[in-house]
C-alpha cells in the first residue's frame, strides 16, 4: 500500500472518530437535559446511544449508573401503582421497559468489558467503569407473567361482560386483549371470533336498513354506500351486494345528469372551460353519458379559441403601454391555447427582440459607440484635435423615452464618466477626463444585435 492510501485511510478513520465522538456528546447533552427534568427513562436511552457512540466517554460512563437507578426506581413505583388500582396492562408493559432496561446494561457492560481488555485506563476512569460493570438487572421475569396473567384474565372478564350485554364490537377487542397478554388464553379465541362475528351481524343489519330508509328518501349514492357496508360487514347479507350495484347505477346516473345540466347552463353563457369540466364529471359517473364524447372536445376548443384571443388581446395592450416582455409571455399562453394563433409566435419574437438591454449591456453598448472617439464638444474647454482610446468609466441612465415603434428604437438619456487621449498634434498628447450628457438611441442592426448611436 503506497504513502497516499494509507494517509486517506487515517484521514477517514480520524473523521469516522470525530463523528462518533459528536453524536455521543450530543446525546450525552439531551440525557442531562432529561436528568433535569426527573425523566430518568428518557435520560437512559439517551446515555445508552452515547455509550455505543462512544464507550469511553468519561461523563456518559459517570452518568449511567446514576440514570440506571432512576429509570429502575421509576419503572418499579409505576408498577406500584398501576397494582394498587388493578391496571395489570399498565404493569405488565413497565415489567417489558425493565426487562429491555436489563438487556441495555448488559450489552454496555460487554462492551465495557471488552475496552478495558483492548485500551490502557486510568485508575480514576476505571472507577467510573467498575461502578457501571457493578450495576446488577432487576429480575423481573416471574413478576412480569403474574401481570400478563391477570390482564389477560381482566380483558376476557370484561369481554365477557360486553358479550352479556350483547356490546359484540368491544367484547371481540376485549378478547383479542387478553390473547394480546397470553395466546392462547382459555377459550378467549373462540370467543373473539364469535363476537367478531355477532358484532358483523349486527352492523349489516343496521346498515342494511340505513339502505332501505336511503332508497324511500331518494337518496340513491346513500343507500349505495349503506347497502355496500352491510355487504362488508357479512359478505353475502341478504341481497345487499346486488342492492349497492342497482342503486349505485342509479345515483351516477342522476350525477351525471346534474352536472351534464350544469355544462350545458354553462356553455349558454359562453363559459366554455367550466362547462367541459362539467361535462368531464358528468363522463367519470356515466362514460357515455348523452353525447358528452362530443360535446367535450367541441366546447375545450371553444375555451381554448377564447383564451387565445384573451392573451392575444392583453399582449397587444401591453404592446401599447412598451411593456414588452409581459407582451411576449401573453402572446406565448396565446400560442399554447391554440398553436399557430394568427401571428402570436412572430410577434412573441417581435416583442422580445423590443426588450430594452440591461444595465451591463447598455454600458458595453455605449462603450462599443464611442470606440472610434468622441466629440470635443463632450470636453470642456477643448476645440482642436482629436480623440482615441475612449474608456467610459460608470453610465447613469438620466431618461429613458418611450419606445419609437415606427422606427424601432429606445431612446435614453445618459451621463457619461470616463477618459481618452487627446492629440492635438504628433508631439503634444495627453489624458482628458469627460463628464457629459448625451443623447443615445438603442435599435437592433441587420443581424438582430443591439446597437447604441450617440446624437
Amino acid at each position: 500500500m503506497n504513502l497516499f492510501k494509507k494517509v486517506v485511510i487515517v484521514i477517514g478513520l480520524l473523521a469516522l472518530l470525530g463523528a462518533c465522538a459528536t453524536v455521543s456528546e450530543q446525546k450525552l447533552k439531551l440525557a442531562q437535559q432529561s436528568v433535569e427534568r426527573g425523566a430518568y427513562n428518557q435520560a437512559f436511552d439517551h446515555t445508552a446511544l452515547s455509550l455505543q457512540a462512544e464507550i469511553a466517554n468519561q461523563k456518559a460512563l459517570a452518568l449511567f449508573s446514576e440514570v440506571s437507578e432512576g429509570a429502575y426506581r421509576q419503572k418499579l413505583a409505576e408498577i406500584e401503582q398501576a397494582k394498587a388500582i388493578a391496571d395489570w396492562d399498565r404493569a405488565a408493559y413497565a415489567y417489558d421497559r425493565i426487562i429491555a432496561l436489563n438487556k441495555t446494561v448488559q450489552k454496555i457492560q460487554l462492551s465495557l468489558k471488552l475496552y478495558i481488555e483492548k485500551n490502557r485506563v486510568s485508575n480514576t476512569n476505571l472507577k467510573a467503569m467498575d461502578r457501571l460493570l457493578q450495576l446488577q438487572p432487576r429480575h423481573v421475569n416471574e413478576a412480569r407473567s403474574v401481570a400478563y396473567e391477570k390482564a389477560a384474565e381482566a380483558h376476557y372478564l370484561s369481554g365477557q361482560r360486553y358479550a352479556a350485554a350483547q356490546t359484540h364490537r368491544q367484547a371481540s377487542s376485549e378478547f383479542n386483549k387478553a390473547l394480546s397478554f397470553i395466546n392462547p388464553y382459555k377459550n378467549a379465541l373462540s370467543l373473539a371470533s364469535k363476537s367478531k362475528h355477532l358484532a358483523d351481524l349486527a352492523d349489516a343489519k343496521l346498515y342494511y336498513g340505513y339502505g332501505v330508509q336511503d332508497v324511500q328518501n331518494h337518496q340513491h349514492r346513500a343507500a349505495s354506500i349503506a347497502f355496500a357496508k352491510a355487504d362488508e360487514f357479512i359478505h353475502g347479507f341478504k341481497n345487499a351486494h346486488l342492492l349497492a350495484i342497482k342503486y349505485k347505477n342509479i345515483a351516477d346516473q342522476e350525477d351525471a345528469l346534474t352536472h351534464y345540466v350544469k355544462g350545458e347552463q354553462l356553455a349558454a353563457n359562453q363559459d366554455y372551460r367550466s362547462a367541459v369540466k362539467e361535462f368531464e364529471v358528468s363522463r367519470s359517473f356515466v362514460a357515455d353519458f348523452r353525447d358528452v364524447h362530443r360535446l367535450i372536445p367541441h366546447y375545450t376548443d371553444l375555451a381554448n379559441r377564447a383564451d387565445a384571443l384573451k392573451h392575444y388581446q392583453q399582449a397587444m395592450h401591453h404592446m401599447d403601454q412598451y411593456k414588452f416582455s409581459q407582451a411576449a409571455t401573453e402572446f406565448d399562453q396565446a400560442n399554447a391555447f391554440l398553436p399557430g394563433f394568427r401571428d402570436a409566435t412572430e410577434m412573441a419574437k417581435r416583442a422580445r427582440s423590443f426588450i430594452p438591454p440591461d444595465s451591463h449591456q447598455l454600458k458595453a453598448l455605449v462603450q462599443q459607440s464611442v470606440s472610434n472617439g468622441i466629440p470635443l464638444s463632450w470636453l470642456h474647454d477643448v476645440h482642436r484635435g482629436y480623440t482615441e482610446d475612449v474608456v467610459v468609466n460608470s453610465i447613469r441612465v438620466i431618461k429613458r423615452g418611450h419606445f419609437n415603434q415606427r422606427r424601432e428604437f429606445w431612446p435614453y438619456r445618459i451621463r457619461l464618466i470616463g477618459t481618452c487621449d487627446l492629440e492635438i498634434d504628433k508631439v503634444n498628447e495627453q489624458v482628458v477626463a469627460f463628464d457629459t450628457v448625451v443623447d443615445f438611441r438603442l435599435f437592433r442592426d441587420d443581424f438582430g444585435d443591439w446597437r447604441a448611436k450617440y446624437r
